[in-house]
Formats: C-alpha cells, structure tokens, sequence
C-alpha cells in the first residue's frame, strides 16, 4: 500500500509538535501553574485524537480503494471474456467489435459494458447486441450492456 506524503508529512509534523509540548512540560510542574500543565496536557489530548482521526481515514481510504481495485478486476475479466464471446461467433469474423467495462466509484453502482465497433448491417448489430446482452446477463446479471455499434455499409471496391 502507497502512503501518501502529505499524510507522511502531518503525522511527522504533529508528533514533532506533540513531542515539543511533551518537551516542554516535562519539567518539575510548578504547583501554582496548574493552567501551563492543564494546557499541555490538553495539547496532547487534541494531538492523540487528530492522530486516531487521521488513522481512520487512512483506513477508510485504504478501503475504499481497495474495494475499488477489485470492482476495476472484476469488471476486466467480464469484458475480456464478453470479448472471447464475441470473437467465437462465426458471422462476426472480421468485424471490429471491441467491448469495454467501466466502473463507477459508487459501492452500489452497476458495470456499464460499452459495445462500439462498426457493422455492415442493421441485423449484424441486431445480433452482435443480442449476444453481448446474454452473456453479460450470464456471466454478471447487474451489468448494463450499451450499445455503441456504427452502421457502416461495405463499399464496392472497383
């Protein structure tokens, strides 16, 4: 896992500060100057809880990334092998048909399977769709296949 450097740089910063008021502080206490030891104890009460709000994010980021990386796996996997579907079907030979996944960063959001490529005709791009919606529906039923596909007849070469 990558640590960010600013993160590096205020957990550095504020154990620096935290070892400066400890520094500070821990002299023999003067027992009229009750309010300096209330302060620097107080200096490190707020330090210990920026530090523990700091971890929890770290851990919170850490998490969402990493449920992130596997939604990213995941959704490469469906497209590789919507891919190895799509180039085993005998009437598709020769055709550009390139599927795509794309992920949200959303927990609950769906893969979204982009199609895109050209096609001779309107019962080729018919069919191409009708395929990658049933294997997307087998391989992950919350994917969302879209349709991308150009028609683009063949032109005669003379």
């Amino acid at each position: 896992m990558r640590i960010s450097p600013d993160l590096v740089t205020v957990v550095a910063l504020l154990t620096g500060w935290m070892g400066t008021s400890l520094a500070q502080s821990s002299g023999a206490p003067d027992p009229t100057s009750s309010a300096a030891t209330s302060t620097a104890s107080g200096r490190t009460i707020l330090t210990v809880v920026i530090l523990a709000m700091i971890a929890v994010v770290a851990v919170v980021v850490a998490r969402y990334v990493s449920r992130r990386r596997t939604r990213v796996a995941d959704a490469v996997i469906l497209q590789s092998q919507l891919f190895d579907a799509l180039s085993r079907e005998a009437q598709l030979r020769g055709l550009h048909i390139t599927p795509r996944a794309r992920v949200s960063g959303w927990r609950r959001s769906q893969v979204t399977i982009e199609v895109a490529g050209e096609v001779p005709t309107p019962e080729l791009r018919g069919a191409v769709m009708q395929i990658a919606s049933a294997e997307t529906k087998r391989l992950q039923p919350d994917a969302i296949p879209e349709d991308h596909l150009f028609i683009v007849p063949p032109t005669p070469r003379g």
